[in-house]
């Protein structure tokens, strides 16, 4: 099952468990339910990418 589908099936079986009463409705972005990134959560990724390597340069170099 390649991610999309494996998507696809993670909102359908949200929406049928919010149909039959399981869970409450949630509201959602359409960013956030299909996984598209923010300009703040790019930046987010990309300030914690920096941190890691910054961090694996360190352990390398043996600081």
């Amino acid at each position: 099952m390649d991610d999309f589908e494996r998507r696809w099936k993670l909102i359908q079986d949200q929406l049928g468990a919010q149909a039959r009463g399981d869970e409450p409705a949630c509201f959602s972005s359409g960013r956030t339910l299909f996984g598209i990134k923010s300009d703040v959560e790019r930046k987010m990724d990309d300030i914690a990418h920096e941190m890691e390597q910054r961090a694996h340069e360190k352990r390398e170099n043996g600081v």
